[in-house]
């Protein structure tokens, strides 16, 4: 039962992170990636890949804040994205499980990084390292799934960024 849990819950994530990728709408990337963050919690809690587990239920968290505060002051976004990048290094530090978990923690402080300040074509470039640092986690936990979803989601974005850099463009 439980690696069928885990085929639905990689493929319900892939499905939804690829469609924010390909999307040139920054809010839609942000919606899509938090409902495939929650899905990537469950995936990386069914292969016993805690610390990854632990950071993609953060990211669900930071994708809602990084949505709400849209709009708003640097010195607001400044300070809920500190918030999140502290949070991000104690749950490292609570599951730390070697370098598994600093790929991780890289990569979830990348993206931290990225959904608060970055837009359009940079956001998207920055995905593509996101997804880059957590190949890792899927290598050490032998999920093809990951393997499959990171190298899906870099092409994804790619693909997403040169969409955002012709939309650019055209405006």
């Amino acid at each position: 039962m439980s690696l069928h849990l885990i085929d639905v819950t990689g493929m319900a994530a892939l499905t939804l992170n690829v469609a924010g990728l390909v999307r040139t709408s920054d809010r839609s990337l942000r919606h899509s990636t938090g409902w495939a963050s929650a899905l990537w919690a469950a995936n990386n809690l069914l292969i016993g890949a805690q610390s990854a587990a632990a950071l993609s239920v953060l990211s669900v968290g930071r994708q809602v804040s990084a949505s709400s505060v849209q709009g708003r002051s640097d010195r607001t976004k400044l300070f809920t994205c500190l918030a999140f990048l502290v949070v991000t290094l104690g749950i490292g530090a609570l599951t730390w499980d070697g370098m598994t978990t600093l790929f991780a923690m890289a990569g979830s402080m990348l993206a931290t990084y990225a959904m608060f300040f970055m837009r359009g074509v940079a956001l998207r470039v920055a995905m593509i390292g996101v997804a880059s640092l957590w190949m890792y986690n899927a290598w050490a936990y032998d999920s093809w799934w990951q393997m499959f979803a990171n190298t899906l989601n870099g092409t994804a974005a790619a693909y997403g960024a040169w969409r955002a850099s012709k939309a650019q463009a055209a405006s």
